[in-house]
């Protein structure tokens, strides 16, 4: 060890000769004083750390030093804060202050230590940690009057929630419980649930020192409710971090000190329902509802998982059940909507509605509302008041999103045709290019307004079928390079049929039809599910188009039967089988289709009216078709063709 000292000695003093008069001089003074230390050599180590001055960039660090040797090697207090002293001296500061205070606090003198803490807060009003310091030197002064005081000034001034932790915990150390309690629920009632993990990481420690107050006091049971509390705090926290085994352990840790807690039960269903875990999130609903059979969370939860399961009936008996309640409940009320729709009880749809306006006359201004009454115009075929009703949503918190979503596909496809469609008569041509520039850059200045963008399937579908809409080649071939390797080969199992829909939609817009169709027959057996119900529907039409197309009418009426299956209200499935029967002839059953899509499109649409029109005068229902040319020039007084040559005609029929 000697040789090695020695040796650090020569290169010490090498190294101090080299960079002599130069900055780094400074830094190997402090190194030599240290080198010193090592060798027992205290007051050679002092003296090489005296000779740095105020004003010098290292004076700070040579004071603190000095101090350390003072108070460590020699045991002198006095000149330990001494040297604190002249760091105050040479730089006032709240920091040298709050340095002067640690250095009291290290050699018990407290109450010099709060003299300087409270000089440095003076200076630096907001440092709540120097607050915490001052009142910990209070206690260790036992000045408690005093330190519960400061805690509590400082806690109402500057509102934190740390100080009201520190002043709880003291109140409890001095048994003043009741107030204790009252300091630490006032927040807990204030805010009960808290979303951000500072806050809710805050209430924890408020809840563990509440139940800990509880339980000191006898009150066992209530103690039990507030390490409940705790739990499901934790919960919270997990949550936000997606972590969702973590989650379910501590809900289900929670509900072993109250079993009964609805709102934790609830919680973890929730949760279930959200991860798919439809058993389990089904055994909390029954729990639940064994405790309060009435729960609407509860009953909502479990008709939703129907929905889920495509138990479309039972589903809608329960969501039916809840309207009955509560007529304006938006999530029920969207609900029945589409499954009315779907199950092609219209009428009933129009009711929902109208119910709700009845019980709260101004449920039209509710986002909620209006979302579900654009959803109704949107099935009606009432592209421009969909898009009004969906305007009034697309800002809520709730509904926004899904309003926007609906809005951008309204906004590419105003009358639901069927995008790349090769059934096409001549007055159904596409808009021109600037229509279709227009109506993508209107869809992308919505998708801008889209909160919620990374990893979001729907958000990718919806952005790539812009590029489609758009019709610029070049973004057509980027949608296809975005989502055909998401598609796999021909014989792969199909995980998004939304892809396939904007794939299938690109391809028939480049004119590779061939590629089209043989994607689209790979969700022709698809299982039908809810969640993909509409991407679906879309696919199979489009599949239909292709068929009648090239003649294939037993193929096409097949996957129209299909459709009609899973939603008897589709408008364009009628219409197709309208159009499929007047090309046979039957002029009769294509009356019968037109008419179904007629009613379906609330008399809306004058291309199908038109049809319709044409059909029963084919048919020789002269007054029926006479009655509905009517009802479109009442809507459209300037429709083509169709006075002169179905109105006209009728008449001269009736006449002969």
């Amino acid at each position: 060890m000697p040789r090695k000292q020695h040796e650090a000695e020569r290169v010490m003093n090498e190294a101090l000769d080299e960079w002599k008069g130069k900055p780094e001089e400074e830094q190997l003074l402090l190194m030599n004083a240290q080198l010193h230390v090592a060798k027992k050599d205290v007051d050679g180590a002092l003296a090489i750390l005296n000779t740095v001055q105020p004003g010098q960039p290292s004076y700070h660090a040579a004071r603190i030093k000095m101090a350390q040797i003072y108070l460590e090697e020699k045991r002198d207090k006095i000149k330990f804060t001494v040297c604190y002293k002249e760091l105050l001296k040479s730089a006032p500061t709240s920091a040298t202050y709050a340095l002067l205070g640690d250095a009291y606090m290290s050699v018990q003198e407290p109450e010099k230590a709060i003299e300087a803490y409270e000089m440095a807060l003076k200076m630096q009003t907001k440092d709540m940690a120097l607050a915490e310091k001052i009142g910990e030197a209070y206690v260790l002064c036992h000045l408690y009057a005093k330190a519960v005081n400061f805690y509590e000034s400082v806690m109402n001034t500057t509102k934190d929630k740390r100080m009201r932790l520190k002043l709880a915990d003291l109140l409890h150390q001095l048994g003043n419980n009741e107030k204790c309690m009252r300091i630490l629920r006032q927040p807990l009632d204030e805010e009960p649930n808290p979303t951000d993990p500072a806050t809710i990481s805050i209430q924890v420690q408020y809840l563990k020192l509440l139940a800990e107050v509880l339980f000191s006091g006898g009150k066992h049971n209530e103690a039990l409710i507030e390490l409940e509390s705790i739990l499901c705090s934790q919960a919270e926290i997990y949550s936000n971090a997606h972590d969702h085994q973590m989650v379910i352990e501590r809900y289900k840790e929670a509900l072993t000190y109250v079993e009964t807690d609805i709102k934790t039960i609830l919680a973890l269903a929730s949760l279930y329902l959200n991860i798919n875990r439809l058993p389990e999130c089904r055994q909390m609903c029954e729990m639940a509802l064994s405790i309060d059979r009435n729960n609407d969370e509860a009953t909502l939860m479990v008709a939703d998982m129907l929905y889920t399961n495509n138990d479309t009936d039972k589903a809608f008996v329960h969501f039916a059940q809840l309207l009955e309640k509560y007529p304006n409940h938006y999530h029920a009320l969207a609900r029945c909507l589409e499954l009315s729709w779907r199950a092609g009880h219209v009428d009933q749809a129009d009711k929902f509605l109208k119910r709700a306006i009845e019980n709260n006359p101004r449920a039209f201004v509710d986002a909620g509302y209006n979302y579900c009454k654009g959803l109704h115009e949107w099935f009606s075929g009432e592209p421009n008041a969909a898009l009004q009703a969906f305007n009034r949503a697309r800002r809520d918190l709730e509904w926004g999103e899904r309003s926007l979503y609906n809005m951008i596909e309204i906004v590419l496809n105003p009358d639901n045709e069927i995008i790349g469609s090769e059934v096409r008569e001549s007055s159904e041509e596409r808009a021109d290019n600037t229509d279709r520039e227009m109506a993508a850059k209107t869809a992308e200045r919505f998708l801008k307004e889209v909160t919620f963008k990374n990893n979001n399937s729907k958000y990718v579908l919806i952005e790539n079928s812009i590029l489609v809409a758009s019709g610029v080649r070049s973004n057509i071939q980027k949608v296809l390079d975005n989502l055909l390797p998401l598609l796999g080969n021909e014989g792969d199992q199909v995980y998004s049929v939304g892809a396939v829909l904007v794939v299938a939609r690109a391809y028939m817009l480049i004119k590779q039809t061939p590629k089209a169709k043989s994607i689209l027959k790979r969700v022709i057996s698809h299982p039908w599910s809810l969640e993909e119900a509409d991407y679906l529907e879309k696919c199979w039409l489009l599949l239909a188009d292709l068929y009648i197309s090239q003649n294939k009418s037993e193929q096409a009426n097949s996957i129209l039967r299909t459709v009609l299956q899973h939603n008897a209200s589709s408008i364009k499935a009628f219409e197709f089988l309208g159009y499929l029967r007047e090309k046979e002839q039957k002029f009769s059953d294509a009356a019968a289709n037109y008419d179904d899509a007629w009613k379906l499109s609330r008399m809306r649409n004058p291309a199908i009216g038109y049809k319709l029109a044409y059909n029963l005068l084919k048919c020789r229902r002269l007054f029926d078709c006479i009655e509905v040319c009517h009802q479109v020039l009442k809507s459209y007084p300037t429709y083509p063709k169709i006075k002169k040559e179905i109105m006209d005609k009728a008449r001269l029929s009736i006449r002969s």
